[in-house]
């Protein structure tokens, strides 16, 4: 499901074409999953560092559900991090608008 959308842009007071929207939602999505990347690491142990490294090849079901059982706070590091992307995106409107 997509976090940025352009009705998501739109109630923000930000308009682009097509092609901006596409940019700017490819990089949301990237800084997004980098930072909650981050923030897990932080709360993980050395040992579930580890067993987190080994699940490279693991499909994104067993991912999600290895950090479910493991990241106690894994739904607000997520939530946390989308509104502070959106409040970021908000703080920025009149500049994406240039574009």
């Amino acid at each position: 499901m997509a976090i940025l959308t352009p009705t998501v842009l739109t109630n923000l007071g930000i308009h682009l074409s097509q092609e901006h929207y596409q940019a700017l939602e490819e990089h949301f999505e990237t800084t997004l999953n980098e930072r909650v990347i981050n923030e897990i690491i932080l709360e993980l142990s050395p040992e579930q560092a580890t067993q987190l490294a080994n699940l490279q090849q693991a499909s994104d079901d067993e991912v999600l559900a290895w950090l479910k059982a493991n990241v106690a706070n894994i739904t607000e590091i997520v939530s946390d991090e989308v509104d502070i992307l959106l409040g970021e995106i908000a703080e920025n409107s009149e500049a994406l608008n240039e574009n």
